[in-house]
């Protein structure tokens, strides 16, 4: 059998329940093509809130990648991030700036 009967029950004392009633009574269609096209309107918006969300969760990560990739600090937050193994000559040459700033402080 290719139609299939199926009941309802709406409570008047329910807001909502109401407010189907009235549009059911009003409506010139009939009750099964009212139930049949709201209830295919609300699966449409559902598909497409599926849709809209796996495209702004694309967008977000595609963004989160690329902000990764170029870094507004010109490369300063990963000098100071990750520490680089200084050679002898460069050792010194801090050893001597760090002298001439002591010095420099001491003259106060």
């Amino acid at each position: 059998m290719s139609v299939k009967n199926i009941k309802i029950r709406l409570n008047l004392n329910k807001e909502n329940d109401r407010k189907v009633y009235d549009y059911l009574q009003s409506t010139e269609v009939s009750y099964s093509k009212a139930v049949v096209s709201a209830i295919r309107g609300y699966l449409e918006l559902s598909e497409i809130k599926v849709t809209e969300d796996a495209f702004l969760e694309r967008i977000i990560r595609t963004i989160r990648e690329e902000t990764a990739k170029c870094n507004p600090f010109g490369g300063l937050l990963q000098i100071v991030q990750t520490p680089s193994a200084q050679t002898p000559t460069e050792q010194e040459s801090n050893a001597e700036a760090e002298e001439t700033v002591m010095d420099f402080l001491d003259s106060f």
